[in-house]
């Protein structure tokens, strides 16, 4: 019988310190242990995704009733008493007892018994603190596990109140949307299989083309095998509204995978024009290629190419550009919960710079009269509006559109995007 807390714990000891992704580490865990009932499978997840996400809240906690702070801890014991806190403090459904007890329990497994009474000291007292109820948190930072540089840029930003309000929204996964392709179905047709799929799906007046959805998971479902919908928050869909889309065009998406605006803009053409979609990799490629079939799309062609090298065959030959751009990621924090301890200034400033460079390409690459479609899924102003007054600056550049979502203020994850003509 697999022991499923044992099985967190060596996945959070995989993790910590590595440079791995964690959905990435996650999802093969839990495709090695497939065979697990659905409940210990959601256990595992809930509690390694957790310890990582509120590292800062865990922390804050363990270091109110520990003599030995966190910093000190042997790293298994460490994270042995993170797991039993999360538990306490988060999963209403354990019992604190229990998390006691399997925290001693684990212990003596990693063969470190000789610290299973301090541990047991360490996590009475968690359970304690949390039976004392009230507010423990000293700010908001803490309680939603912000890093102070990521905070900082927030507040500097956009001050304090909606930074505040950005780090609250982040601490949940949000709203989940998807796109409607109107080449095979209507919004009310799939409103209704999606029901009959036990689906809950309502109209969302951003977009007529969107769904929010609740209760869906895609590789269960029959409409999405079919071709019927794309998963796609609602601020990428916003952005390809915002293009204008027509019949005809010839549009390049210079860093399309997994395809997600390269076959929205596919489809808005309803199988006219031509859509060029590019990535860095055939793995990338691969995924576009994926999504093309699932769709039943005609008019797109996917290659393999680096957007930081120019290709002279394409000068001036696209109606619309797309440039959704490698970036910090900082928009999607709470469906990603590792990004917000990786991401460092330098990391910032270096991607502002890539994206540059792509842009400086992807100007190029719009015929006169033509779009360009600049867009990434994050919040610094380094990457969005300080982005915005570059392109703005190139010779023939004028903004037509431009919005910036927040998450916690807008009803979707945060993301930018600026057309221009």
């Amino acid at each position: 019988m697999t022991d499923v807390r044992m099985t967190a714990l060596d996945i959070l000891l995989q993790y910590d310190g590595s440079k791995m992704f964690l959905s990435d580490l996650v999802r093969a865990s839990l495709d090695k242990y497939s065979y697990l009932e659905e409940r210990d499978r959601a256990y595992i997840k809930s509690v390694v995704t957790g310890c990582v996400e509120k590292r800062i809240a865990l922390d804050y906690i363990i270091d109110r009733v520990s003599k030995v702070r966190t910093a000190k801890m042997k790293k298994v014991v460490k994270l042995i008493i993170r797991m039993a806190s999360y538990e306490i403090f988060f999963m209403d459904h354990i019992p604190a007892r229990a998390s006691v007890n399997e925290a001693v329990r684990l212990v003596k497994k990693k063969h470190i018994s000789q610290l299973s009474g301090f541990v047991n000291a360490v996590t009475r007292q968690v359970s304690a603190l949390f039976e004392e109820g009230g507010d423990i948190w000293p700010d908001t930072k803490t309680r939603y596990s912000c890093p102070d540089i990521i905070y900082s840029l927030l507040t500097d930003t956009y001050g304090t109140e909606t930074a505040d309000s950005i780090i609250k929204a982040s601490d949940e996964v949000g709203p989940g949307y998807i796109r409607i392709n109107t080449l095979k179905t209507n919004t009310d047709s799939l409103m209704k299989k999606l029901k009959a799929e036990g689906v809950e799906a309502e109209k969302t007046p951003l977009s007529e083309n969107a769904l929010k959805v609740s209760g869906l998971i895609p590789g269960q479902s029959r409409a999405f095998k079919d071709g019927l919908f794309t998963v796609q928050d609602l601020s990428g869909i916003a952005s390809l509204d915002a293009a204008g889309i027509k019949e005809g065009m010839t549009v390049i998406d210079l860093c399309a995978a997994p395809g997600g605006k390269a076959c929205t803009a596919a489809e808005y053409m309803h199988q006219t024009g031509r859509v060029l979609a590019f990535d860095i990799s055939e793995a990338k490629t691969e995924k576009i290629n994926e999504n093309i079939a699932r769709l039943g799309l005609e008019n797109i062609e996917t290659k393999v190419k680096d957007a930081l090298l120019f290709d002279e065959t394409l000068k001036e030959t696209a109606d619309l550009v797309i440039a959704d751009l490698p970036c910090t990621g900082l928009g999607v924090m709470g469906r990603k919960v590792d990004i917000k301890y990786r991401i460092q200034k330098e990391d910032i400033e270096n991607l502002a710079m890539l994206q540059r460079q792509i842009l400086d390409n992807a100007v190029r690459y719009v015929k006169p009269g033509g779009k360009l479609l600049f867009s990434t899924c994050t919040i610094t102003k380094e990457e969005t509006v300080s982005q915005r007054d570059y392109i703005r600056n190139k010779p023939g550049f004028n903004l037509v559109s431009e919005r910036q979502f927040l998450q916690g203020i807008d009803p979707c994850d945060g993301f930018y995007y600026a057309v221009f003509m």
